[in-house]
């Protein structure tokens, strides 16, 4: 009797923790950022309103005409523009984002670290003083970067090649010049769907040699029948010019 006292208890203790845990609006996870300005803009396909927060792992996304602004801390913040979509991770004073598609503008200042990647490479500060930059990706070309204030620093993902952005320089990530190599190294279609490559064709030196044996041989096949036409009829000399 007593144990079952005890079950009930301890089974009415932990409800009222969760349920307590649910009216006060707890989240597992610890809040990124907060949404200071947000127009036609969601979080993983929820409309969102200026002033909400951020989790790790959150994809924030903006419709035509829309946008948002969101603040990390006091020294970091990432502007959405419009049609665009971005993934956000890290801590407040260590923020990585990932861009599909649209364009960003990041403020970062001291200590903090706020990077923007895509599928081909990555943009950071390449200064403790921060730097402020923007990132577009358009589908089917490299993403362009201008560095507003302070240098940046560009890793391409597939190279890992660092490449270094002076303020107020634009670039491109990857770079032409890596593009232009990834093509040269491409195989060509007949090797790309395993079609045998088409035969080398012989030597020009060893045509002419063979020609001149052939020819070598019908001289020599001519000298022969004449050899023989002469000796024929009885082995009788050539007729004489005078001959009727």
């Amino acid at each position: 009797m007593l144990a079952s006292r005890r079950l009930y208890w301890l089974a009415s203790l932990a409800s009222g923790v969760c349920l307590t845990a649910a009216a006060s609006g707890q989240n597992p996870k610890p809040a990124l950022g907060q949404i200071v300005r947000a127009l036609l803009a969601s979080i993983d396909g929820i409309p969102v309103p200026s002033g909400g927060t951020v989790v790790a792992g959150d994809t924030l996304a903006t419709a035509k005409a829309g946008g948002a602004l969101v603040k990390f801390s006091s020294a970091s913040q990432l502007e959405v523009a419009e049609d665009t979509s971005v993934t956000l991770n890290g801590t407040p004073s260590h923020v990585e984002t990932k861009l599909s598609q649209g364009s960003v503008t990041a403020s970062v200042q001291g200590t903090s670290y706020l990077a923007v990647e895509t599928s081909q490479c990555r943009v950071e500060p390449a200064e403790a003083t921060g730097a402020v930059y923007s990132v577009t990706l358009l589908p089917g070309v490299s993403a362009s970067v201008t560095a507003t204030h302070g240098r940046l620093t560009l890793v391409e993902a597939a190279s890992g090649i660092h490449r270094a952005l002076a303020e107020g320089q634009p670039g491109s990530c990857p770079s032409a010049a890596s593009a232009a190599r990834q093509e040269e190294g491409a195989p060509s279609p007949s090797q790309a769907s395993g079609q045998a490559a088409p035969p080398t064709p012989a030597a020009h030196g060893s045509n002419t040699t063979l020609l001149l044996l052939l020819v070598g041989g019908g001289a020599a096949a001519g000298i022969a029948a004449a050899a023989a036409g002469g000796h024929g009829g009885g082995g009788g000399g050539p007729a004489s010019p005078s001959a009727p």
